[in-house]
């Protein structure tokens, strides 16, 4: 069973999405599978890496994982407005303690900005993973 993340200090981590990423989210989720929203660090690590593994490109992205995969790499539970999402654990070094995810109004592509460290990624992927396409 996943945990919430939580930092020094006792405080949990949190993501707020936006309410315009949050309709770009909602639209691209398929209403007949039940998918789970990961925050993936697409680091070469995983079944789902586009990266292969070793890579100096490490950026996030947002992906709606059938829950019939193996989901295991994504041990640990975000917090968001929207409803948790997994992440790898390890991943959380990356993070802010405070998080947004918001849409980019000119490329229509989310970004990912953190309270202290400003960009994380600036044009998050957005992917549907099923059994069939991995």
């Amino acid at each position: 069973m996943s945990k919430l993340i939580k930092q020094q200090g006792g405080n949990f981590m949190y993501l707020t999405v936006t309410p315009s990423a949050a309709a770009k989210i909602k639209k691209a989720q398929d209403q007949t599978a039940n998918q789970v929203l990961l925050l993936d660090f697409d680091d070469g690590v995983g079944a789902f890496s586009r990266v292969g593994s070793c890579t100096l490109a490490s950026v996030f992205r947002v992906l709606l994982a059938d829950d019939r995969l193996d989901l295991h790499d994504y041990d640990q539970d975000l917090a968001s407005n929207i409803g948790n999402f997994k992440i790898k654990g390890y991943s959380k070094m990356y993070m802010d303690q405070q998080m947004k995810l918001d849409l980019n109004p000119k490329n229509q592509m989310l970004r990912l900005t953190g309270a202290n460290a400003g960009e994380l990624t600036a044009a998050l992927m957005l992917e549907a993973i099923s059994p069939e396409s991995v």
